[in-house]
């Protein structure tokens, strides 16, 4: 079958043959249809992922959306998000254990379906289950242009915020992210991050979104976190979900002890599959309404060089590649 090979780490992959997946014992063989390509699939291929790396030549894509060839669970022909992927999503065929999959509802494509696997659950689950988010609250969403920010600040929408701030560098991008956000309410505006002091964009948040904030959704860390953690009210939270706005920053036990204020880490790899496949249901269902939407790319396996490159960049949407 064809699919996509990394050779070495931190370099890109390429199209290249590979042997057909055997499915084994509860699991089921799926044709994809579109591979969901993630920040988390490049920083796996770096060799240096907390969670480890496999061994080269590998496979990557941890997730996908596809048919059902054949399974004992399974009917013939179901459209199916799976994660994770065994040799990995990037391919004709794999197989994947029939617990882990979810099905995709009617009247939501598979691009649609596809873009909502990995960000979509971070985001539901950081503002939901690790924020604890209670309706009414103000939140500000970090990062807002990426795939985690655009679907946290429709969710936050969504769920009735009193009021919902998008945060990021691309104008046109938070113009967008706000745009998609106003289809289910009126309360999303929107604060570019700039040559500023992390106090001066905190009191931007904070006038934007009518009072200090409740939650803080947090992909960046780095200077934008700080600015997050200024602009919380007391007993505020913020959760982080990545670093792609630094590793590190320097915080004053003080803003921790002055607003009581409760900072906490989130990722899917700790989400039990049953919690993630709740989030990832209620989603698609969204989707299908038409009340969440996100930008996407299409790609084809032999262009996925290009698409690898284009992530590392930041592309402010979804990118799919398709194996036909």
């Amino acid at each position: 079958m064809k699919a996509a090979l990394l050779r070495e780490y931190g370099g890109v992959p390429e199209a290249a043959e590979a042997n057909d997946p055997q499915p084994g014992d509860g699991e089921s063989l799926v044709r994809v249809t579109f591979g969901s390509l993630n920040p988390v699939d490049l920083r796996i291929a770096t060799g240096n992922f907390y969670s480890g790396s496999p061994d080269l030549p590998y496979v990557p894509g941890s997730e996908g959306v596809g048919k059902v060839v054949a399974s004992e669970k399974w009917p013939e022909g179901s459209r199916v998000r799976f994660w994770p992927a065994r040799p990995g999503a990037f391919s004709e065929y794999v197989a994947v254990s029939d617990d882990s999959l979810v099905e995709i509802p009617d009247g939501l494509r598979d691009e649609e379906a596809a873009t909502l696997g990995v960000p979509g659950i971070a985001a539901y689950l950081s503002l939901v289950d690790s924020a604890g988010f209670v309706q009414g609250e103000k939140v500000a969403v970090l990062g807002a242009t990426g795939a985690v920010g655009t679907i946290a600040t429709q969710v936050a929408a969504i769920l009735g915020a009193g009021s919902v701030v998008a945060v990021g560098r691309n104008v046109d991008g938070l113009k967008r992210v706000t745009q998609l956000a106003g289809n289910v309410s009126d309360v999303c505006k929107y604060v570019v991050l700039g040559d500023k002091s992390p106090e001066q964009t905190a009191e931007e948040i904070v006038e934007a979104a009518g009072g200090q904030v409740d939650v803080v959704i947090d992909p960046l860390w780095g200077s934008p976190a700080l600015a997050g953690l200024f602009a919380l009210n007391k007993g505020g939270r913020l959760v982080n979900i990545g670093e792609s706005g630094g590793a590190d920053i320097s915080l004053s036990s003080a803003i921790l002890r002055s607003k009581q204020v409760h900072i906490s880490g989130h990722s899917n790899y700790n989400v039990s599959l049953q919690r993630q496949n709740e989030a990832l249901g209620i989603l698609m269902n969204y989707a299908a309404e038409g009340r969440l939407k996100v930008e996407y790319s299409t790609f084809k396996l032999s262009s996925i060089g290009d698409a690898w490159i284009l992530q590392k960049g930041s592309p402010g949407r979804k990118l799919l590649v398709s194996p036909e």
